[in-house]
This record gives structure tokens, sequence and C-alpha cells, in this order.
């Protein structure tokens, strides 16, 4: 699997694992993510489905929707991929 994709997979998944440990909906941060669009939940929806990796400014929109410093999650996921013994994510 192309590494970009693994990192983008995991980086939802550690946008989601934040969704979680603040007790918060999909859909709750699909509207602090995406405000603009016509659909902001269909929009997240699509994203964390799509298995196609994730454009810089709706990871970025992420990061802030979940109250994360955005840098710092990308860093935080690109050594956890660099950990010895980490397994790639699985496929989405």
């Amino acid at each position: 699997m192309d590494e970009a994709l693994i990192f983008s997979q995991n980086f939802l998944d550690a946008i989601e694992a934040a969704r979680i440990r603040q007790g918060r909906s999909h859909s709750d941060i699909a509207r602090a993510a995406f405000p603009t669009q016509k659909d902001p939940v269909g929009t997240y929806r699509k994203l964390r489905n799509s298995g196609r990796t994730v454009k810089l400014a709706d990871a970025y929109r992420l990061a802030q929707a979940v109250q994360l410093d955005f840098s710092s999650l990308c860093w935080q996921v690109s050594q956890a991929m660099q950990a010895p013994g980490t397994a790639p994510a699985p496929g989405r």
C-alpha cells in the first residue's frame, strides 16, 4: 500500500480518536471542519470512507475541528508509522 495512503488513514484514525476522547459526534466534527459545504456531514463521510489520500486543506480543517495542532498531529502520525513493529493501518 502507498505510504501516503497509509499516512492519510492513520491521520483520520487520529482524528477519530480525538473525536471520541472529546465525546463529540461525527456530525459535530463535520460541521466544525466543513462549515461552508452544502452537506458537511456527507463531505466528512466521503472523506472517511473513500480510501484515498486526504487533501492538505481538509486535514488542516479536521485537526482544527478536534482542537489539535495540525503540525504536531502530522508529526505524531509520522513518528508512529516509523516505530518498530508498527503495523500499517487496516484498509478502509
